[in-house]
C-alpha cells in the first residue's frame, strides 16, 4: 500500500512522505507547490507489498513517487495493488474533496483506491477549504501493467527429467524459480530439474516487469516406478510353460509380449505349442503412470533331454 502525502508548508511545499511529526496541524492553508529538487525528484513514499522470494509473504517497502512539474506529484502503482492518497490533516472544520478519474469523488482527507485497474490512471484533484481560504492540487497516478505468471508442472516418475515452464509473460520481464526452502534458483522461462526423488514439490515462479511482479506456483510429483520382475522357465517339448511377473502391488498393470502366448494382459502368462529353441518375452509393468520392462526366457528342450520348469 502506498500513502502518498501533498505536505503543506508556509514557504516552499514538496511532495513527500508523512511522518508523526511533520506539521501537526496548520491554521491557515497557502497556495501549492511541489518541489522539483533532486532530493524530491527520486522516490519518497512507500509502497508495503509482499515478497515471495522465499516462498512465504515477507512485506518490504519499495519508492515510487517524483514530482513531474511545479504543481503535480505523480505516483506509479502496480496493477491491482492498493493505494492510499492523502493530505496533511487540518484539524476541525477543514473541508475536503478529492476528483478523479471515471466520476470518483470524495470528500474524505485520504482516500483509498482498491485494487487498481488501468481505468483508474488519470489526474486526482483535491480542494482543501479552511477559514475562507482554499488550497488546490492534484496528484497524477499511473497505473503499471502487471505481467502475468502462469506455472506450469506435472507428474513424473522417477529418474526422468522435471520440466517446468511459463506461459509467455511478454517482452520486457524476467523469470525467477526458486524451491523454498532451498537455494534452489532459476532465471529463464523453461527450466529442467533432475535428481529429484519421490515425493511432492511446489515450485515458485516470479514474474516481474518494471517493478511489478506476480507469482504463481508449479505443483510437481515424483511417483515411484513399479519394479517389473518374472521368472526364467525351461520345459520340455509339449508342455505348457508359465512365467510369472513378481507382484507390484494394488492397480498395476501386466503386458507381455513374445511368441505362442496365450494370456498376455495377466500377471501370469502360459505359453504352450513351443517347439525345441529358446525363446524371450518382454514384461511390462505400469502403475500410477510410470512404468518399467524387463525380459524372461524360456528353454524348451526336446523330449530325450530331462527338463523341469525352474525359477533363475
Amino acid at each position: 500500500m502506498i500513502t502518498f502525502t501533498i505536505a503543506l508548508h508556509e514557504t516552499t511545499l514538496y511532495a513527500q512522505r508523512k511522518t508523526e511529526s511533520l506539521f501537526k496541524e496548520i491554521e491557515r492553508p497557502t497556495a501549492l507547490w511541489a518541489s522539483n529538487t533532486p532530493v524530491f525528484e527520486k522516490d519518497t513514499s512507500e509502497m508495503s507489498f509482499f515478497s515471495f522470494e522465499e516462498g512465504r509473504a515477507v512485506p518490504y517497502y519499495r519508492k515510487f513517487v517524483n514530482t513531474e512539474d511545479s504543481k503535480t506529484s505523480t505516483v506509479y502503482v502496480c496493477e491491482n495493488n492498493s493505494i492510499v492518497l492523502s493530505t496533511p490533516d487540518f484539524g476541525q472544520d477543514a473541508i475536503y474533496s478529492w476528483k478523479g478519474p471515471a466520476g470518483f469523488s470524495s470528500l474524505s482527507q485520504q482516500i483509498r483506491l482498491e485494487k487498481i485497474t488501468p481505468f483508474q490512471a488519470g489526474f486526482y484533484n483535491f480542494t482543501i477549504k479552511k477559514n475562507g481560504s482554499t488550497t488546490i492540487g492534484k496528484v497524477k497516478l499511473m497505473v503499471k501493467e502487471r505481467p502475468k505468471a502462469i506455472a506450469i508442472g506435472g507428474q513424473f516418475c522417477l529418474g526422468e527429467p522435471v520440466k517446468l515452464t511459463s506461459a509467455d509473460a511478454g517482452t520486457g520481464v524476467s523469470y525467477r524459480w526458486t524451491l523454498p526452502p532451498t537455494d534452489f534458483s532459476a532465471y529463464t522461462p523453461e527450466i529442467t530439474v533432475e535428481n529429484l526423488t519421490v515425493g511432492h514439490y511446489t515450485y515458485y515462479l516470479s514474474v516481474a516487469k518494471n517493478g511489478c511482479k506476480s507469482v504463481d506456483t508449479a505443483k510437481v510429483e515424483v511417483r515411484n516406478i513399479p519394479v517389473a520382475i518374472a521368472n526364467n522357465a525351461t520345459i520340455r517339448v509339449g508342455q505348457t510353460a508359465k512365467l510369472e511377473a513378481h507382484d507390484a502391488g494394488n492397480d498395476a498393470l501386466y503386458s507381455w509380449k513374445g511368441p505362442f502366448i496365450n494370456t498376455i494382459n495377466e500377471k501370469v502368462a502360459t505359453l504352450s505349442g513351443l517347439t525345441a529353441g529358446k525363446y524371450v518375452y518382454v514384461l511390462k509393468v505400469q502403475k500410477n503412470g510410470c512404468s518399467s520392462m524387463n525380459i524372461s526366457t524360456v528353454e524348451v528342450q526336446k523330449d530325450d533331454t530331462k527338463a523341469s520348469a525352474k525359477n533363475e
